[in-house]
């Protein structure tokens, strides 16, 4: 740290030369007494001393010299250097001097000329010891002042975190609330259409029980069984069977991934296949089905069997879940360097929100899944075919505006 600086200030050489070997003599070596003879040459002196580091602790400074009085040039001491302590020397200040000075100075001490060797000496070193005093309690403030800058930041950096963590907290334990209600939904969807199937046939079986006599000889016996119950029973294996395939597949596919066989398709030829495969079928649902596609397409590699998957599955479900009159429309058409198909029924539509969720596991289209008999797979499967092509797959509706699912796909 740079020597602290005592200034004095006085037009007298000779007095500026005592004040000089007195303090000297002293304060010893620690300090370092620096004088000027004039208020300019003072405030130029001050200048240099601070833009070369040091600390100006004490100003000594005569009332009565030519040019700038003492009273005047401690106040501009004052607004250079606010806590050095002043001390104005004079055999002819008047009071109203003294009074500037304390006002806009902050005058520490006035000291009436001729002065006491010993006084001056005395009232140096308590000046200094008070400015040792304010410059430590100042140091302590600043410390202080940080120390809760830094608290304040902590804190806040804390409260940050808290409130980083309870919103991540929250949004885990509706993550977990949803998963725990599709969970629920989901055994209860099992349940049912797995105990459907079953029961049917546990039924038919027991009216045919019923129809046969006991024989405690275990003979041979013979049951006759129509046509209709012969469906029946193939009608309801199926559907178990299907619903325990669907379950395999869309574990092994969120795994491992679902096989794609991509070939060059000519895609309008394609969509139109498909409705011409689904005419019949359509016709008993009391549905119709409409095809637009743009006629310069080119080939897109695509896995047809996939793909087929997804109109089925799309198409099967807007006749489920609508009334009997639903009107479906294809539609595929060239975006960029992909293709863009869409799916659209007229039907009862679905709010927004439920949108969103459609296509993860277990989702089964809101309100819409009052008729439904499915497992919620069939459209995360669609998801997974498309990811899988390297394509999109969405659904945008509102409710009484028919559904419309889009995907798209690579055309390269």
């Amino acid at each position: 740290m740079e020597k602290i600086v005592i200034l004095c200030v006085d037009d007298e050489p000779n007095v500026l030369s005592s004040l000089k070997i007195d303090l000297r003599r002293s304060l010893g070596p620690s300090y370092l007494v620096e004088t000027a003879e004039s208020g300019q040459e003072t405030l130029s002196l001050l200048t240099e001393l601070l833009e070369e580091g040091y600390e100006v602790a004490v100003v000594i400074v005569d009332y009565i010299m030519p040019g700038m009085k003492g009273d005047e040039l401690l106040k501009h001491v004052h607004s250079k250097v606010p806590n050095a302590i002043n001390i104005m020397l004079s055999g002819q200040a008047d009071i109203d001097a003294v009074a500037r000075s304390i006002e806009h100075a902050k005058l520490y001490r006035f000291m009436a000329k001729p002065w006491r060797s010993e006084d001056l000496t005395l009232t140096t070193q308590k000046a200094l010891q008070s400015y040792e005093a304010d410059r430590a309690l100042k140091l302590k403030t600043e410390e202080i002042q940080s120390l809760n800058d830094e608290l304040k930041r902590i804190n806040q950096s804390l409260e940050h975190t808290v409130n980083e963590r309870t919103l991540q907290l929250q949004a885990t334990v509706k993550e977990l609330q949803i998963l725990s209600q599709l969970k629920d939904d989901f055994l209860h969807v099992v349940s049912h259409d797995l105990r459907t199937p079953v029961a049917g046939m546990l039924m038919i079986l027991r009216r045919l029980q019923n129809k046969v006599p006991s024989d405690p000889t275990n003979q041979p016996l013979s049951v006759s069984l129509t046509r209709e119950l012969l469906d029946s029973l193939v009608q309801g294996s199926e559907r178990q069977l299907k619903l325990l395939e669907t379950l395999v597949e869309a574990h092994f596919s969120e795994i491992h991934g679902i096989p794609i066989a991509t070939e060059l398709v000519d895609f309008g030829h394609y969509m139109q296949q498909i409705a011409t495969d689904l005419e019949s079928w359509l016709q008993d649902q009391r549905a119709s089905i409409n095809v637009v596609c743009s006629p310069d397409l080119p080939l897109i590699p695509i896995d047809p069997l996939q793909i087929r998957r997804i109109y089925e599955n799309i198409i099967s479900n807007a006749c489920k879940h609508n009334r009997p009159g639903i009107q479906i429309t294809l539609t595929a058409s060239q975006r960029d360097s992909q293709l863009y198909c869409t799916i659209q029924d007229n039907g009862v539509g679905m709010p927004i929100e439920d949108c969103h969720s459609l296509f993860e596991r277990y989702a089964r289209g809101g309100a819409r899944a009052q008729r439904s008999v499915g497992l919620g797979l069939g459209l995360f499967l669609c998801r997974q075919i498309i990811q899988e092509h390297g394509g999109e797959i969405n659904a945008e509706s509102s409710p009484g505006e028919g559904l419309t699912i889009w995907f798209t796909l690579p055309m390269n």
